[in-house]
């Protein structure tokens, strides 16, 4: 394993875990951080699977899901309409991406559901019926909830 967190006398820094892939902690608890030497990037440990730090959370699913904050979700409604719940106690900068993975949204469409917080301002779910669509929606606090932040 990779060296331990060593700190350094100013202004050199201070030095964190790290070494390759397979020198990963092999019970490693949420939280966990180090520097991945294969990829070049600070990776830290969310409870399921290293993630770059700054990325998002990776969820392929063609079922209904309860979305959660950082995470991007490939969204397949080819067998029929689907939802996705937004977090009911969302804190601001929360964000998450939604995409169409199978360019089916226009035939069935996948409903953005508010779970007791506005959408843009509005007190409504967001249906979305436009093939191959993908958007990060951004919650902005009470006032105007969640916002699309780009589509």
């Amino acid at each position: 394993m990779g060296r331990r967190i060593t700190l350094g006398s100013a202004p050199t820094g201070a030095t964190i875990p790290y070494g390759p892939e397979n020198q990963r902690p092999d019970s490693p608890a949420a939280g966990f951080f180090r520097f991945n030497t294969d990829r070049n990037f600070l990776e830290f440990y969310n409870g399921v699977s290293w993630l770059p730090v700054g990325a998002f959370e990776t969820v392929n699913t063609s079922s209904n899901v309860s979305a959660n904050p950082g995470q991007q979700i490939f969204m397949d409604t080819s067998g029929g309409a689907r939802t996705v719940t937004l977090p009911g106690s969302p804190q601001v900068g929360d964000s998450i991406r939604v995409f169409d993975s199978a360019r089916t949204f226009d035939t069935n469409a996948c409903t953005i559901a508010r779970n007791g917080n506005l959408i843009m301002g509005d007190a409504a779910d967001l249906t979305v019926d436009s093939e191959g669509a993908s958007f990060d929606i951004v919650y902005s606090g009470g006032t105007y909830g969640w916002r699309l932040l780009s589509v």
